[in-house]
């Protein structure tokens, strides 16, 4: 049975999953913020309680895609966390967002992990994805506006913001 204190918790995490898409508007302590709050709360729930907010999408073809699904985010849930067990009893908020699938859930895990990065590059000068290339001995590239591609550079005019 839900207490008020989970049903409180759930209409925050409900809020702060919907929102993700206006997140990248807000202040940097604001987005940050935000992270550590989905972080937590979500940790705070059950599988159970998050799916009543956040039901598990009904798609059913993962297996032959390799991709998430119904099946493979329910056997998580059962073989990693139990439906009834508190998420941060076992994983983070944020790692159950990522094996979780739900359009919305999907969503705020990208802003999420988006966010991540930017954390990562104000730290160290480089984003996730150049650390992946860089360490993986991956060449990146990018395309101007009429079309021609060069070598990633991180100093060069074409990626500053």
């Amino acid at each position: 049975m839900r207490n008020s204190i989970d049903i409180d918790t759930q209409r925050h995490v409900y809020w702060l999953i919907k929102n993700a898409s206006h997140v990248h508007k807000w202040s940097w302590e604001d987005r940050k913020t935000w992270l550590e709050c989905v972080n937590c709360l979500t940790g705070c729930l059950t599988p159970s309680l998050f799916n009543q907010i956040f039901p598990i999408k009904k798609d059913y073809n993962g297996q032959k895609w390799g991709i998430k699904d119904y099946f493979s985010t329910k056997n998580y849930i059962e073989e990693e966390i139990g439906w009834d067990e508190r998420i941060n009893n076992h994983t983070s908020g944020l790692e159950f967002l990522f094996d979780y699938w739900n359009d919305d859930v999907c969503y705020a895990a990208v802003e999420a992990m988006h966010l991540i990065s930017n954390i990562h590059q104000r730290q160290t000068g480089e984003s996730l994805m150049e650390k992946f290339a860089r360490d993986n001995g991956i060449q990146l590239y990018v395309i101007d506006q009429d079309g021609n591609t060069e070598p990633y550079n991180p100093n060069s005019k074409l990626t500053e913001e």
